[in-house]
Formats: C-alpha cells, sequence, structure tokens
C-alpha cells in the first residue's frame, strides 16, 4: 500500500514538472524511455526552477522505490535533454547513496565530498547508457560557467573524464565540436587545459574567416589565458600558411592585446608578406608606414629616391604638370614626389595615424601649394558617383585642406547625407574627424535638425569618435547638438541627459550654462524648475534658481573666479545634491512642486559611510523581494537584465553610466527568469564600463576586478542604492 502512494505521488510530481499522458506514466517508472519521445516530452518544458521542490520531493519518492535505476535514468535524461543543468546539480549533490547501480566510477581528482558527486553522475550516465549526446554538452555547460560555485565546483573531476573520453573517443568528439558550435568553447577550453597544442589547434582550425569576429568575442577569454602556446602554435605554421591561414592569423592577431610581442610580429609579418590582404588588416589597425621616420626635407627626399622606382605621371585621370607642390626649400616637386604623397596616404589607412601626416605640410611642403593640390583634387573626386574608390585622396584633401575648401567640403558631406550616400558619407565624416575638425558638430546637428535618418541612428558613433580624437567630454559635445525646436520626444531625452548631469555631479563653465541653460530654449525650459549652485574646490557656496533668463540668488551671493596662490580657482555651476547641503539649504528642499525628476529626497546613502576599502555593498544581501516587481521597478532606474539574447535564466542586473565609465551590477543569491516569483538580493559592485568585456548584449563581470568603493562619486552611490532601495519597498 505504501508503495501505491509512493508511485501516485510521483506520478504527481510528474504531470506537475513535464505534463506527462499517462501511458508516459507507466514507461518513466519501468523501463529506459527512448530519447526521442524523451525530447518530444521536454520540448516546451523550459525552465524549472520554480519547481525545485517538487524535483527534491520526486527524487525522494524515486528513492523509496526498490528498483529506482530506471525512473532515475528517465528524470536525469529529462533534465539534461532540457537543458536544466543547474538542476542536475541539485538533484546529484542531495543523493544519499554510495554508487548508483552495478558499474562503480571513482574519479581520481576528486578530493572533497562536493567533488565526489559527480561520480555519481557518471554512474547513472553509465548504468542507464545515456547517450554522449545528451550528456556531453552538460560537461561542456562545466566549463563554460562564470559562476563560482553550483557545477562550477566539478570541473575538476569533469576534465578528468574529459581527457579519457577524449582519448578514447576524439573523432566523435571532434564532430560533435563541429555540430554544435554553442558547446565548441567549452569543450576546447577542457582540450586545451589537458592537451594544450593539439587544443591550441583545434580551436584556431575551427575558426572561419566568414564568422570569426564572432568566434573570437566567444572565445577570447581563451585565447588571453593561452596567449603564449597561441603564439607558439602561429609562428610554427605561418612558415607554410596559405593565404586564408595568413589572414585568420593576422585577425587573431589583432584580436589580442596590444603588447610589444603582438606588435612586433605583425611588423615582421608586414614587411615579409605580399599579399595585399594581410598588408591591408595590419595597415587598417596599426598603420605601417613611412611616415614613422620622416621629420625633415632631407629624409623625404631620401625616402623618395629609396622607395619609388617608377614614377606615375597623373592619379585619378589629372596630369601631375596641372600641380604646383613645392618643398618648403621652394624646389618643386617632381612626379616621383607626387607618387610618393599618394603612396603614403595610400598606406596610412588607420584613420587614427592620420595626424602623423601633418609632418608633410608643417616641415617638409610649402603650406599654400598643398592646399592647392587638395582643393583641385577634392574638386576631382568630389565629381565622382563613389567618392571611396579613392579613399586616401579623401584622406589627403581632408589633412591638407585650408578654411575655404573645408566649408566647401562640409558642404559636400551635407549633400552627401541628403542623397542617400551614407557609405561614402560615413567615411568622408570619420576622416574630418580624425583630422580633429570639432567644427563638424556643427554639420551633425544640421542633419540632425531635418532629422536625417543615417545620422540619426549614428550620431553616438561619430560624438564617441570625435570626443577621443578632440579630447573633450562627449557630453559637451552633445550640448552643441542640443536643437532649438520643442518636440516632446527631444525634450525627454535631454531631460534624460540632465538627470545623468545631476547624478554624475557634473559642473558647467559659466560660458557653457549661459550657452545651455539661459539660450537654449528646451534647456532654459527644464532649468525653470531645478535650483542650481556655483561649487569651488568641490564645495557648495550658494543656491540660485532661473526665472525666464535670469539668475535669482536664493542663498548666498555670485562667487568671483580667481587664481589662488597658483591653484585654479574656476567656478563650476552644477544641480544642487541634497548631500552637498548644510542647514543653510533646507528652506530650498521644497522650493518647486514639480521638478524635472527628483531633485531632494529625505533618505540619502552616504558613500562616506561605507567601508571604503571594500569593493562590494552588501547592506541588502538577503533582502527577499517580488521578483518580478523588483525587475521592473529598476528597469526604471536605468537598469537592465544581465543576460544573453538567448538565455533564459540570469544571476544579475545591471547599470551603464558611460559619463563616469561605471558598470554597476546588483547580484541575486538565486538564479531566476522573467517570470519567477521571488527573489534575494545579493551584493552591490562597481566595474570600469570600457574594461568589462561585453558578449551578446550580456556584461561578463569578474569580481577580481570590481572598484574600491572609495573610487564610487558619492551622487551616484547615493542613485544606486536609493534604486535598489526603493525598487525593494515599492
Amino acid at each position: 500500500m505504501e508503495i501505491l502512494r509512493d508511485i501516485s505521488q510521483i506520478n504527481e510530481k510528474l504531470c506537475d514538472l513535464f505534463n506527462f499522458k499517462e501511458d508516459e506514466l507507466s514507461d518513466f517508472l519501468t523501463s529506459a524511455m527512448e530519447d526521442e519521445k524523451i525530447k518530444r516530452t521536454v520540448e516546451n518544458v523550459g525552465n524549472l526552477n520554480d519547481k525545485k521542490e517538487v524535483l527534491n520531493a520526486l527524487r525522494e519518492l524515486i528513492f523509496q522505490l526498490q528498483d529506482y535505476i530506471f525512473p532515475l535514468c528517465n528524470l536525469v535524461k529529462m533534465l539534461l535533454y532540457s537543458k536544466n543543468y543547474d538542476l542536475i546539480f541539485d538533484l546529484i549533490t542531495k543523493i544519499f547513496v554510495g554508487q548508483i547501480g552495478t558499474i562503480r566510477y571513482q574519479s581520481k581528482t576528486a578530493t572533497n565530498f562536493t567533488e565526489r558527486y559527480f561520480d555519481r553522475f557518471i554512474e547513472i550516465v553509465k548504468n542507464c547508457k545515456i547517450s554522449s549526446d545528451a550528456y556531453i554538452p552538460f560537461i561542456a555547460s562545466i566549463f563554460k560557467t562564470e559562476k563560482l560555485d553550483g557545477i562550477a565546483l566539478w570541473k575538476r573531476p569533469a576534465l578528468e573524464f574529459l581527457q579519457n573520453f577524449y582519448n578514447e573517443n576524439e573523432d566523435w568528439l571532434l564532430s560533435f565540436i563541429n555540430s554544435k558550435p554553442e558547446q565548441k568553447y567549452g569543450i576546447l577550453e577542457a582540450i586545451i587545459q589537458f592537451n594544450t597544442m593539439k587544443g591550441v589547434a583545434l580551436l584556431i582550425d575551427n575558426f572561419t574567416n566568414e564568422q570569426l569576429e564572432e568566434e573570437l568575442e566567444n572565445s577570447l577569454q581563451i585565447i588571453k589565458e593561452h596567449k603564449r602556446d597561441i603564439l607558439t602554435y602561429m609562428d610554427r605554421e605561418l612558415v607554410q600558411a596559405n593565404e586564408d591561414k595568413l589572414v585568420k592569423f593576422t585577425k587573431i592577431l589583432l584580436a589580442m592585446d596590444n603588447d610589444p610581442e603582438i606588435v612586433s610580429r605583425l611588423k615582421d609579418l608586414y614587411d615579409r608578406t605580399e599579399l595585399e590582404s594581410v598588408k591591408e588588416l595590419i595597415s587598417n589597425k596599426w598603420g605601417i608606414s613611412e611616415t614613422m621616420n620622416l621629420k625633415t626635407e632631407k629624409q623625404f627626399l631620401y625616402a623618395v629616391r629609396r622607395k619609388i622606382k617608377e614614377p606615375q605621371e597623373r592619379s585619378l585621370g589629372v596630369p601631375f604638370d596641372n600641380f604646383n607642390v613645392k618643398l618648403k626649400s621652394g624646389y618643386p616637386a617632381d612626379n616621383a614626389v607626387y607618387t610618393f604623397i599618394i603612396y603614403l596616404f595610400k598606406e596610412e589607412k588607420n584613420l587614427n595615424n592620420l595626424s602623423k601626416l601633418k609632418v608633410l605640410r608643417t616641415n617638409i611642403l610649402d603650406e599654400s601649394s598643398l592646399y592647392d593640390f587638395a582643393y583641385k583634387m577634392f574638386k576631382v573626386l568630389s565629381s565622382k558617383q563613389d567618392i571611396n574608390q579613392a579613399k586616401w585622396c579623401i584622406r589627403m584633401f581632408c589633412l591638407f585642406a585650408n578654411e575655404e575648401l573645408l566649408n566647401e567640403i562640409f558642404e559636400f558631406l551635407v549633400d552627401l547625407f541628403k542623397q542617400g550616400r551614407n557609405k561614402e558619407g560615413r567615411y568622408l565624416a570619420l576622416c574630418l574627424i580624425h583630422c580633429g575638425y570639432k567644427d563638424i558638430v556643427n554639420i551633425f546637428k544640421r542633419l540632425l535638425t531635418i532629422k536625417n535618418e543615417y545620422i540619426v541612428e549614428n550620431i553616438d558613433f561619430f560624438i564617441d569618435e570625435l570626443s577621443k580624437v578632440v579630447e573633450t567630454d562627449k557630453n559637451e559635445l552633445l550640448d552643441m547638438l542640443v536643437p532649438d525646436n520643442y518636440s516632446e520626444e527631444e525634450v525627454y531625452k535631454q531631460k534624460i541627459r540632465l538627470y545623468d548631469a545631476f547624478i554624475s555631479g557634473r559642473l558647467y563653465s559659466s560660458k557653457e550654462f549661459e550657452n545651455l541653460f539661459l539660450m537654449n530654449p528646451i534647456y532654459n525650459e527644464l532649468a525653470q524648475n531645478l535650483i542650481f549652485g556655483e561649487y569651488k574646490f568641490g564645495r557648495l557656496h550658494n543656491a540660485f534658481v532661473i526665472e525666464g533668463k535670469e539668475i535669482k540668488f536664493l542663498v548666498g551671493k555670485k562667487l568671483q573666479e580667481q587664481e589662488i596662490d597658483g591653484i585654479d580657482g574656476k567656478i563650476g555651476i552644477g544641480i544642487i545634491h541634497s548631500l552637498d547641503c548644510d542647514f543653510r539649504y533646507e528652506k530650498i528642499f521644497n522650493y518647486f512642486t514639480n521638478p524635472p525628476f527628483t531633485q531632494f529626497k529625505n533618505i540619502n546613502f552616504d558613500v562616506t559611510d561605507a567601508n571604503r576599502s571594500s569593493v562590494s555593498v552588501n547592506r541588502f544581501i538577503g533582502t527577499f523581494v517580488n521578483a518580478k516587481k523588483f525587475i521592473e521597478n529598476m528597469q526604471r532606474y536605468g537598469f537592465k537584465v544581465n543576460k544573453t539574447d538567448d538565455e533564459i535564466e540570469f544571476v544579475s542586473m545591471v547599470n551603464e553610466m558611460p559619463t563616469l565609465n561605471i558598470l554597476t551590477e546588483v547580484e541575486f543569491e538565486n538564479r531566476l527568469t522573467e517570470n519567477s516569483a521571488t527573489a534575494t538580493i545579493g551584493a552591490i559592485r562597481f566595474y570600469n564600463l570600457e574594461s568589462t568585456m561585453k558578449a551578446k548584449n550580456k556584461f561578463i563581470t569578474e569580481k577580481t576586478n570590481a572598484l574600491s568603493i572609495s573610487a564610487i562619486p558619492y551622487r551616484f552611490y547615493d542613485f544606486v542604492l536609493s534604486s535598489v532601495y526603493f525598487s525593494s519597498i515599492k
């Protein structure tokens, strides 16, 4: 009677977990179900983490049966085929049996209780004759995981098992790797650990030129960890490599860190190879060119004689005798000089190095004659149907342009985008940016005003590039782009930017403040309900509001800028934060009833109260929340779920703050899905945004790289903790 009740309960649990039909219930208990039947059964099962208690109850019931092998076998296969890998670990580590079935397995490397549970898993595999297709992906996932717990604790015995499996089934495993790209890197990572050179060869040989960019992204961590072995393998193979392989090797080298070992190999490869495909790849990245050694007219002429054996007589169909370029010494340029100038611009494909060629204008060639050369070449190229057919010429006339020519190039750029010639416009814009022409911002503003679709979609990219080249804060450039029109969409967009400026503690110079908050209609409207203050040496000195276009001080008086003992005493104007205020400012907290965002609030989290040597905030650890509501609330504060597009589960939410170059990660103590009912908050950590790897929209964080709390600006620290606090109580 007791056994019948157990079977009835088992049936109930199976129906709850897998939606079993009546005939399937009998099969589950009495036989090893066929793989195809199991696959059909679990096809739409999805994640079972929310049913962990049901699964544990089922496990206990199964082990009460006299013959538990078949149901245990079928249950494990179902979890394998539905990819509920964490639940397999959870299931196995709760088994109180020293051996499963008659076939015993014992890992030599297992040294603790948790690792020995891996042996129980292999015993299930062997006694139940589970197919390699089912369990090898699970073992691969052990090496792919970034966690430090759960299945990650089985890495050592799993590596031993996979090594033995590889020795006995090499052909099958290699075939499996080729047919299962999602499992490839987990298995290759393991092979590299026990057979390094073979694993490296497999890794590189499995790369394809067609999908290399994506493959490198997926395996970048492996490449970095085994850089020395990869370089050794490539050094050996380079001698007899064909063009496809050389291109592949070059791309891999370019994807690695820019240390001296990599740079020296690339330069050596550039000098030795005659393949244009390889030369172009290296030149695009590094800009290997003669300009490295050109500093004087004498060096220039020596390089001309050495490099140019057969001078051209024309370029783009125009004879060189139509131009009048002279050297600084006054001597006219001959055909060899024209040919060499063109050669230099053809070689220097990397726009980051374009400014190196300014040496031609400053030290070697007469500037006025260069301007004339650039103008005539611009007129020739701009009449072509596709200016990208002669990119060297675009680089040349952009770099040598005077103010008059530059204005013509700007107008031509506007016309290109208006005509939908976006590829040509993009390259011309990038050349102008890398020549350091900050005024191109005004051209982008014109194109945004007429809602040019391409510029609207790509403006962030162009502004990022310009910000890096001219070494100007990106926000300063974005301020220059703020339109004068009053669209609701634009007001909302600028309100978000203004809030970012508030929580990042951005300060404006007097001139910037006047141009933006007094002269621009959108910002002037937003400013009417905010309270500003003047800061000096990091301290708030006064408070004022804007009424119309006039400034009215509420606390203190206007400061005078000055230099004190050689220290720059410049004043910065910012939106006041409550953490900056002492008792004098209490009267301003409720001055406005309808600010564009909450400027002053009662609850503040002061970073100075935290242990500033710590790398995590543990204030909310263990807080139990409604998962769905918490995630929705956090999304309103700019946080997003941290997972790849094809992942179901996640263990954290992240917030990107490019202005401060900070990535914030709020962890959960349990794995969640979008439909999880409850969650437990874990630690909060901060990372350098630019240095944090990202793959398929998921940030790959390592706790060892977390920033010290002392590095976090106080306003942003308060924003993050307030976001978590208010999201957890709503």
